[in-house]
């Protein structure tokens, strides 16, 4: 039994209906309605009208096309069909029925303003930013479609993923001289240091790459029969990505540790410790002098 959430909207492959004839081939019917119920219990209880209309869209199957309203209430709900096959034909009734819950509570992230321009030029800089114009291996324009499905290429990385990368090559810049565990979060960086911005990115290039690697490690085969081979291998140019982002990210740290200024002394007191009487050890705050000095 199927479940839906409050706000979603059910289309095409949620509640379906496929009519034949006696030998089996696809028909419309002379008429059919759907009426949607809630199930308080063991009663029906009608919800809108009695009879919609539903969609036709290649002969012989019919979908109810409903928008479930956030203030929906939960619980079970019952689609029940009603339909004749010719003018003279009797009734029929055929019940589907579904649940309505709640939507996760766990929602997709919020980035602040800064967050977001840095993941967006992250996936910039990586070529995800528009898989249907950078994907080269595309079929003729004319088999973009088959039947009601389009051909749609999705992005290698979520924003979720480019976050943490991004979030890493931070505190693994961090983690160089000079010490700067002040700057802990993009946000941070990205007001009071955006000239490091191209470096953290140069880091986050290297994670990404190493994750996708490591993905392609488990996919990879090399298989052989009658003369005839397949080799599957792509983590060894994953590899290379990284190894040269890391390069960059090297010479950032390098370039990190030249351009801030700092300085590191001895901490001294201001004033010195002096002898002030021959008369026993009494000691007390004098004048630094060579001679004096404690």
């Amino acid at each position: 039994m199927p479940t839906f959430v409050t706000g979603q909207t059910i289309g095409r492959g949620d509640l379906d209906i496929f009519l034949t004839d006696g030998s089996g081939n696809p028909t419309n019917a002379y008429s059919i309605t759907y009426a949607l119920y809630w199930l308080d219990g063991v009663v029906e209880v009608l919800v809108g009208t009695l009879a919609r209309v539903p969609v036709n869209p290649t002969v012989g199957e019919y979908y109810a096309a409903l928008v479930i309203p956030a203030s929906a209430n939960l619980g079970s709900y019952r689609v029940r069909w009603t339909f004749q096959q010719y003018a003279n034909s009797p009734q029929q009734q055929v019940v589907m029925n579904f649940d309505i819950a709640a939507p996760a509570t766990v929602g997709p992230a919020v980035y602040n303003i800064e967050e977001q321009d840095m993941i967006n030029t992250l996936r910039l800089l990586l070529r995800d930013q528009n898989p249907d114009r950078y994907y080269h291996f595309r079929p003729p324009e004319y088999e973009g479609n088959l039947n009601q499905y389009n051909r749609v290429f999705g992005q290698i990385w979520e924003d979720a993923e480019l976050y943490q990368y991004l979030q890493r090559a931070l505190d693994w810049w961090n983690m160089f001289p000079p010490r700067t565990a002040e700057l802990n979060t993009l946000q941070k960086l990205y007001l009071q240091k955006p000239e490091w911005r191209t470096a953290i990115y140069w880091g986050a290039i290297t994670h990404a790459c190493f994750a996708l690697s490591a993905n392609w490690v488990a996919d990879e085969f090399d298989y052989s029969i009658g003369g005839v081979s397949l080799s599957l291998e792509r983590s060894s140019k994953y590899e290379t990505l990284k190894q040269n982002s890391e390069g960059q990210f090297d010479k950032g740290t390098e370039a990190k540790a030249r351009t801030v200024k700092y300085m590191r002394g001895l901490q001294q007191p201001k004033y010195g410790i002096g002898i002030r009487s021959s008369f026993g050890p009494f000691a007390g705050k004098g004048v630094l002098s060579p001679r004096g000095f404690l």
